[in-house]
């Protein structure tokens, strides 16, 4: 069995809740996350987990299918705890699909959300449509709150759509114009705070080019910008890392 770490998106039959170096890119229409600890508590811990409903859409009653562990964690001769596999079982008898996960914090595992109606999710699939009432109510997380607090860097294509005004009107930061020799992910950044212009979601962001993991950048070498939180596409211009340092 493979290990997945750091952010998961599992294409396999069945998710992994451990994996190798994944990619850094959330999908496009990506809306937030959603916990479910009945599925990702202790993966060694000898529970009875619970089984999420699955529904078509919004405020429909009868289940599509469900979300269940389909194979416990074990420990394995050094005492690590690994192996936890969840999927989607569908009516029909159709195979087990992948839960297509994040990590949301160190060892943290959520569902990513694509849409929300009031208290219903829907969950992010690589075909078809699924929803989820009860968990989304009370585990959802904003992909805006999901990025607060954290260590940011931008991804691939961002670093152009920067201005130093909310709303794309303004012109580019001149830190940023100066840095053609950097890469959007040797950024280091943190959410100052976001705005809705037009539609769309900016995000301010302080930022600097040294590495907060080797040390704290001076005032001198923090600038702040604005970012658009999805590209053309609609995919996030931001991430996180997960992990710390």
């Amino acid at each position: 069995m493979r290990a997945f770490a750091l952010i998961t998106w599992t294409l396999c039959a069945l998710t992994s809740v451990h994996a190798l170096e994944p990619e850094r890119r959330p999908p496009a229409g990506m809306v937030g996350v959603v916990r479910l600890p009945e599925l990702f508590g202790d993966p060694c811990e000898r529970i009875q987990h619970k089984a999420v409903k699955l529904y078509s859409a919004p405020r429909t009653t009868t289940p599509i299918g469900t979300i269940e562990v389909t194979q416990p964690g074990v420990l394995d001769e050094y005492g690590s705890c690994g192996g936890l596999e969840v999927g989607l079982l569908m009516r029909g008898g159709r195979p087990a699909e992948a839960l297509v996960t994040v990590e949301a914090s160190y060892e943290e595992y959520a569902a990513i959300v694509i849409a929300k109606s009031g208290p219903w999710c829907q969950l992010y699939r690589h075909s078809g449509s699924a929803w989820i009432h009860e968990e989304c109510e009370s585990g959802f997380i904003s992909i805006e709150k999901l990025l607060d607090k954290q260590m940011l860097y931008l991804l691939e294509g961002a670093m152009d759509q920067a201005r130093s005004q909310p709303g794309g009107s303004g012109p580019r930061p001149a830190a940023l114009l100066v840095a053609a020799h950097h890469d959007e992910q040797s950024l280091s950044a943190r959410l100052l705070g976001h705005k809705t212009v037009g539609g769309h979601t900016w995000l301010h962001l302080e930022a600097s080019w040294v590495n907060d993991c080797e040390r704290r950048p001076t005032p001198k070498e923090m600038f702040k910008f604005w970012l658009p939180l999805r590209d053309a596409s609609g995919r996030p211009n931001v991430w996180f890392h997960a992990r710390g340092c």
